[in-house]
């Protein structure tokens, strides 16, 4: 059987997915659809990265970006509707008011580990800068991780509820301690997810032990559901795409 793998977002909408909608997850990360994998938000990830690090002064990695997709000839309206949404979050990442967390400092998050294992599914999540801060009093810095998210149809909030993005980045401070706690203190206060679209930033929780107990049991849900599905979806023909999910 293959590897329990799914990525944090995805997780974090199980959450709060219908019943169908969970059984779509679990099958998109078996046999993932073209319309998933041939999606330009990974490349303006790594240059909101560079642009964060820089403290949103350097916005040339997204400008070439950008200039790029304009040049781009589409050859389908889907490929089309690709390079629109890619050139419309380079633009939120540039005009959208980054709060990052004063007095912290901002690096590339290269070399972090992606994977964390969680009730029986190893969860991924690649964040593309780390934070860190000292403070007068304690002798080591306290740390964070810091992710954006492209959900343009799916935004981390419904009207003034957030408990989707404090889902989201509760999981990041999780990942932080795991990952990080061996140099640093992990700070709620510094892991934070970037809903680009909606050009809102969303924080960890400071009380988080149920929101963990709460992934868990998802992450232990879907673990249980995977092999069944597997199953099920090799005895039926499929014009999904056979990758494995990455």
């Amino acid at each position: 059987m293959s590897d329990k793998i799914i990525s944090a977002h995805k997780l974090v909408e199980y959450a709060f997915a219908s019943a169908q909608r969970r059984v779509t997850i679990i099958e998109n990360a078996l046999q993932p659809p073209t319309f998933i994998m041939d999606t330009k938000y990974p490349d303006i990830e790594r240059a909101t990265g560079h642009f964060l690090v820089s403290k949103c002064a350097d916005a040339s990695r997204l400008d070439n970006l950008d200039q790029t997709y304009q040049s781009r000839e589409a050859h389908t309206d889907h490929h089309e509707q690709r390079l629109l949404n890619a050139m419309d979050a380079i633009s939120h990442v540039k005009t959208m008011r980054w709060q990052l967390p004063e007095g912290s400092q901002v690096q590339f998050g290269q070399g972090l580990p992606i994977d964390m294992e969680v009730g029986g599914m190893k969860v991924r999540l690649r964040a593309p800068v780390a934070l860190w801060r000292h403070q007068a009093g304690y002798r080591d810095p306290f740390v964070g991780l810091g992710k954006s998210y492209f959900g343009k149809s799916a935004p981390l909030r419904s009207g003034n509820v957030v408990e989707r993005g404090v889902l989201f980045a509760t999981f990041l401070h999780w990942f932080a301690e795991t990952h990080l706690g061996h140099i640093g203190i992990p700070d709620p206060t510094m892991c934070f997810v970037a809903d680009v679209f909606d050009e809102r930033i969303h924080f960890a929780a400071k009380r988080f032990i149920q929101r963990r107990k709460h992934l868990e049991a998802l992450a232990q849900e879907m673990a249980d559901r995977w092999d069944p599905i597997i199953s099920r979806l090799q005895t039926k023909p499929s014009t999904r795409s056979s990758s494995t999910m990455k």
